[in-house]
This record gives C-alpha cells, structure tokens and sequence, in this order.
C-alpha cells in the first residue's frame, strides 16, 4: 500500500511540475574555436549551456580537475556550475544558451550538480549536428529553429534522466514535494519579479498567515522569502544584460531594483562583479 500511495504521489507532482516546466532559449549559435581562443577563467553564470563539439581538443576545467569534451557528444552545463575551459585545437562549437523554469532549484540542482555528458543517442546527435550546418549558414534563430532547439533541449534532458539511478530521482521527488506548500509563492515571485513582494502578499497566496508563511517558506526552500526574492531579481539581471542591449537602469527597474546604485551593490555582492563588467565578458 505504501508504495502504491508513493507512486500516486509522484504521478501527481510530475503532472505539476509538466505543466510549469519550460526551457527558455537565450542564443543558439554554431561557431569556430580556434585554437587557445576558448579560454575564459571562473565563469558562473544564471542560465545553461548545451555544447557539442566537431572534434576533441576542448575542456572544463572544475575545483575537482579537468572534464574532457569528446567529438560528437552533447554535454550539458547546468546553472550556477562554476568553471573554467580551453581549447587546444581548432574546433566548430555548437552551443545553446537557455533557462529551465518551473522546477524548484533545489529538486534541479539534485540532478544537475555538475558538468553532464547526455548518454548517446543517434536521432539527439544527428538532430544537433542538423541544427549546427543550419545555424553555421547564418540562419536566423526564427520560430521553426526556437522549436526545434527545445525539442533538442527537451529530448537531451529526458535521455540523461533516463540513465539515473532510481534513489537520484526519489530525492528529486521529496524535494519537489518539499516546495509544495509555498508554490503558489514561488509561481507569484517568478511572474512579478519587477513588482513589490510582500510577506503578506505571497502569505494570502498561499493561504497562510504572515508568520507562519514566512516560517514555512525557510522550511521548504531554505532561505527567507526576502533573500530569495533578491536572488532571482540578480538571475534576471544577469540574463538580460547578457542577452538583451536594455540599459543598466531599465534592467535594474524591470528587475524590481529601487535604482541603479542600489542594484548595482547587491549584484557585485551576488556575482561578485559590477553589472557593467559582467555585461562585457565573453561567453560561448
């Protein structure tokens, strides 16, 4: 009876999480790495990357050593992942810069802790390779090929998935489950992050008291609701001053920042760089 009861609970919760779930592109570009050029050092950054490369030659370097990319294979570096890379050949790039909303990130970063190299499969390959040639004859990221990214996206995703053992995905599970209670909080923090979120405001979503919200979102996210807001106001400020020309200002106001100088404090404290020299850097 318990593992029948268990197993409804999962259907459930993997119904909640389908219907929130959504990758969000950023860029998808195929491009040529000459030799010594892929060399950018501590990188960390709010969204994930998908490469595949045309030959060996190319790695991540992490606190724990070297991770070798091999030809052909598509790998995976998930959100907030800090590393280094080099390439010691010229190599053809293909990468996906995207953003994976509606799973808690505590239940995400329990499957993607790290670099992940997606188990073979030849129809992905062959599905990223097709992509690569389109976007490598200067093709224009429009609707079909956004499609098509995330079907890949989609598709990898499931594939590594597939390969983990069962007690992986039984800790995702209770750690989805965990967030339950103050879901509708995250789900009203994520759509209005520019607006003002109070303690009360997200209480009444959640049907909760003040107090006992407050206390009961620390229980299931593991932060106050304050420095959690705080948090994705950065990851979203990170996001658009890499992937939009929208002034620091506009970026800070969008981001639900009083004004610039205040955002720029809080963002150095986070990230440990200014807005405008994160803006800067160079990121394949």
């Amino acid at each position: 009876m318990t593992i029948l009861r268990n197993r409804q609970d999962h259907v459930d919760i993997a119904r909640l999480d389908a219907e929130d779930l959504r990758v969000r592109i950023f860029a998808a570009r195929y491009v040529e790495l000459r030799v010594h050029t892929w060399n950018s050092a501590n990188v960390q950054d709010s969204f994930w990357r998908l490469y595949m490369n045309s030959r060996a030659g190319a790695w991540l370097e992490l606190a724990d050593g070297a991770y070798p990319l091999e030809a052909g294979r598509l790998y995976f570096v998930p959100a907030g992942v800090r590393f280094s890379c080099g390439n010691a050949a010229t190599i053809d790039h293909f990468y996906v810069h995207f953003d994976v909303i509606g799973v808690p990130g505590l239940a995400l970063r329990a499957l993607f802790g790290g670099p992940l190299r997606v188990p073979s499969r030849a129809p992905l390959e062959e599905e990223a390779r097709g992509l690569a040639q389109a976007l490598g004859e200067g093709q224009e990221v429009g609707l079909i090929e956004q499609f098509q990214v995330k079907a890949l996206l989609y598709g990898a995703l499931a594939a590594y998935l597939e390969g983990l053992p069962p007690a992986a995905m039984e800790r995702y599970w209770r750690l989805a489950a965990a967030h339950a209670p103050v879901r509708a909080a995250l789900r009203e923090i994520e759509d209005n992050l520019a607006e003002r979120l109070s303690n009360q405001h997200l209480a009444r979503r959640c049907n909760m008291s003040e107090d006992y919200f407050i206390r009961r979102f620390r229980e299931c996210v593991g932060q106050s609701p304050a420095r959690y807001i705080q948090e994705q106001r950065v990851l979203q400020a990170a996001q658009s001053l890499l992937f939009t020309a929208d002034s620091i200002e506009a970026i800070a106001a969008a981001s639900g920042f009083a004004n610039r100088f205040y955002f720029s404090r809080v963002f150095a404290r986070h990230m440990g760089v200014s807005p405008a020299t994160y803006r800067k850097a160079v990121r394949v």
